[in-house]
This record gives C-alpha cells, structure tokens and sequence, in this order.
C-alpha cells in the first residue's frame, strides 16, 4: 500500500565528514515539501499530464519555497550562460507593452541574446508561475513589468535569481534597476491642457489607485486642479484593467449631473474603455466631450476626432532597460539606477474648448 509522505520542511542539506553544505534542491524534495508524488511535481514542470488546480498550487508553492530550479538546460549549466533573457509584461494584448518588448527583442537581438517572453495578466499568481519557468530555462537576466508594485520579499534573494530591471511599475525598489516615466509631471502637463482650453470638470480615469503609477499620475492631476483653486472639483474614477469595466465606469460619471465635459485617460485601457463610452452614448465628440488619452499608436489618428494623447518614449524606456540589464550581465556592481523620463503632450481634434451650451451629457440621458 502507497503512504502518502507528510511534508517536510527541514532545510535540505548534506552532511559531510567536516560540515554541512547545502546542495540544489530536486524533484523529490519538492514532492515532499508539497505533499504530492514526484510524478505529479515532473507533470506540473513538463505540462506532460494534468494535474489538478489545487495540486497544481502547492507543487509550485513548494517550488518556490525552496527554490527549486529544473535542469532543463543542462549545457547552459556548463557554460553558465544561456545568451536568453526574459521579459514578463502584465499585458500582452496592451499596445504599450507590446511596444516595449518589440524594441526591447531588437536590442537584444543586436547583442546576441534570445528572448522568452511571458504575460502575467495583471495576476500575482501567474507572474510567480511565468517566473519559474523562465528561471527554469536558466535565462541570464530579467526585465519585468511586476503585476503589483510591492515584490515578495524574497524575490531578490531567490537562489539563482538573475540579474533583473523593474520596468513601468516597481519603481525604486533596492537592489534593482528600475526605468519608469515622470508620472506626475505627464498628467500635469495634460491637465494644463484641458484647463488652458476652459474646462473646469474635468475626470481623470486610472485603473487601480493600488498601482504606484496611478498614484502618482492623480497626484499630478490633482496638484495641477489645486493650483488653480479647483481641487474640490477633481474626480478620479477607478475603472479597473478591463475595457468593459472601464466602460462601465466611465458611462456612470457622464451621466452624473456633474458631467465632466473632459475626460483624461489615464492609460491605455481607460483610453478604450472612454472611447467605447463616448460611442455607446452618441455624445456630440469633441464638442460635448474632449478626451485626452495615454499613450499613442495607430488607430488613435485613424478614427475621428484624432485623439490628443499624453505620449510614453517607449523607445526610451526600452533602450534604457536593456542598457541597464546589459550593463549587469558584464558587472556585479552595487550601485542601482532609478530612471524617470519625460512624455510629450500630442495634441490632436479629441481635445478642444468645451460648448457652452452642453454639459457632458443631456439631462434626460441621466435616466436608467
């Protein structure tokens, strides 16, 4: 009869005849740290056979306990370089991203290194699952896009974690180089905008005020509405990282009674989700409503009103990440950087002087 092992959380170590010196953790010793059969770990690492969800969790939870890495490329171990990097973004499908990695592929191209991309979808669960798939193909640096600002604790002193630089979120993190944007001065400046044109109502639509970047992006909102003495009338609306929600979200503050007569989107999503909103309620677009969104690709100068746009230099941010992670592939040095860079105001047809004689959204709009 097969007996079930109990998980055992001794460190695993050998004893020899002078000391003790810890060796690299196995398969088996993840099977017995999560309570499963070393088939069922061997499954959850080559995606061979199912496994269960909650079996699933605990193989990857004990991975990560013990710092487990499969030897899945036994010759990058030999030479101990593997001339692959990883990139983890939280959106695949979110242009922005898309950008980023594209430029990102090409420098590294350039210098001879492969990339494994993976999305996390937004998901603290999945990033730690991508993450320990790409540390299992022993990639050689990291640039990551965290889904949430605040890392695990033992997130740097993983055994075997490589050299990474925090990209987008994350920023300032010790003991990593960390590229982002001057979030703050970006909405100010676009808020300067929209007020330079006469809007006084103006909303300003984020996905989470969780995310150090949204914060900050309202702080510069709300700074800039201070400073001219309409700090009571800023409205933040917290939409979410899904365009439906972001839809949803955005249609309840234009029928408000106090309708904005500006939107400014906060990133890109929001900037979907404000543009689906504006169509779903067949607002007279700009005249009854300017919108001001994040970040600039294609079909933002394909529909009309053109759309006026806070740009990232997403060239800038790529190149300065991969100089960064380039530069700690060659050195071990102490010293991190924390890069901010400056975005540029587009200004296009979506963004113009608000009618007087509208609000947002017709009274009679305001109905269920």
């Amino acid at each position: 009869m097969n007996r079930r092992r109990h998980p055992d959380t001794t460190p695993t170590t050998v004893t020899g005849s002078s000391a003790e010196t810890h060796r690299a953790p196995t398969v088996h010793d993840v099977a017995t740290r999560a309570g499963v059969a070393s088939a069922t770990v061997s499954n959850v690492l080559t995606g061979r056979r199912p496994v269960r969800p909650e079996l699933r969790e605990r193989v990857h939870a004990a991975i990560l306990e013990i710092g487990y890495q499969s030897n899945q490329l036994a010759s990058s171990l030999r030479l101990r370089r593997s001339n692959t990097i990883g990139i983890v973004v939280p959106d695949l499908t979110n242009p922005f991203f898309a950008a980023l990695v594209h430029r990102i592929e090409d420098l590294a191209a350039r210098d001879g290194y492969d990339v494994l991309l993976a999305g996390s979808n937004e998901d603290e669960t999945r990033e730690a699952a991508r993450l320990q798939t790409l540390l299992a193909r022993r990639i050689d640096g990291l640039i990551l896009a965290p889904a949430r600002d605040e890392l695990p604790e033992s997130f740097a002193s993983r055994p075997g974690m490589p050299p990474t630089v925090l990209m987008d979120r994350g920023f300032g993190h010790a003991g990593f180089d960390t590229v982002t944007i001057d979030n703050a001065a970006a909405t100010s400046a676009g808020c300067r905008h929209l007020l330079e044109l006469g809007h006084r109502d103006i909303a300003l639509v984020v996905s989470s005020l969780s995310l150090a970047n949204m914060r900050e992006r309202a702080t510069g909102y709300r700074e800039t509405l201070a400073a001219v003495g309409l700090g009571a009338r800023a409205l933040v609306v917290e939409a979410g990282f899904d365009v439906d929600a972001c839809h949803d979200a955005i249609v309840a503050a234009l029928r408000a009674p106090s309708a904005p007569t500006a939107i400014f989107a906060a990133n890109y999503v929001a900037t979907l989700g404000s543009m689906k909103a504006i169509r779903g309620l067949s607002l007279d677009f700009p005249r009854r409503i300017s919108l001001l969104g994040f970040d600039d690709t294609d079909w933002m100068t394909v529909l009309e009103p053109h759309l006026s746009v806070i740009e990232q230099p997403v060239a800038s941010i790529a190149e300065a990440s991969w100089r960064l992670l380039r530069m700690r592939l060659r050195t071990n040095g102490e010293d991190h950087e924390h890069l901010r860079l400056p975005c540029n105001l587009v200004v296009r047809a979506s963004t113009r002087a608000p009618s007087g004689a509208f609000r947002a959204v017709d009274r009679e709009m305001s109905a269920p």
